[in-house]
């Protein structure tokens, strides 16, 4: 796959997310991300890391995630892939974020046309903000 796209398994783009992109060089990002964490979700954060949804489990952003579990025991690549797409907590995931609605729609398209011919078609890369 090409390097400007690593999809996990709920559809978003792990390479064009800033969490990713903070834990991989980008030091103003990460001090701006760890400063919104500590006032917003939790004051005892002082570093951000992510090592993308398909690294070592204890490495990701979300190591409990849903989907990755989900899909891993189901054995899929990707949440499409399940007979229970789209199920009801992927449609409440994809009503979290502006980036997170797009999931859906793109999923769909990638189980129509297959992932490679999706990307393919992708005039730039994007799903985080």
């Amino acid at each position: 796959m090409n390097k400007k796209w690593n999809l996990s398994f709920c559809g978003l783009n792990c390479v064009a997310c800033e969490i990713y992109l903070a834990s991989h060089g980008d030091v103003e990002l990460h001090d701006e991300l760890v400063k919104w964490f500590q006032e917003n979700v939790d004051s005892s954060i002082t570093s951000i890391s992510c090592e993308q949804c398909r690294g070592e489990q204890n490495k990701c952003w979300t190591p409990d995630c849903f989907f990755r579990n989900c899909a891993t025991q189901r054995g899929h690549t990707y949440c499409f892939e399940c007979e229970d797409f789209v199920c009801t907590n992927l449609d409440a995931f994809a009503k979290t974020a502006p980036h997170h609605s797009r999931t859906i729609k793109n999923m769909r398209k990638m189980k129509e046309m297959g992932v490679k011919e999706w990307i393919a078609s992708q005039n730039e890369v994007k799903f985080c903000p």
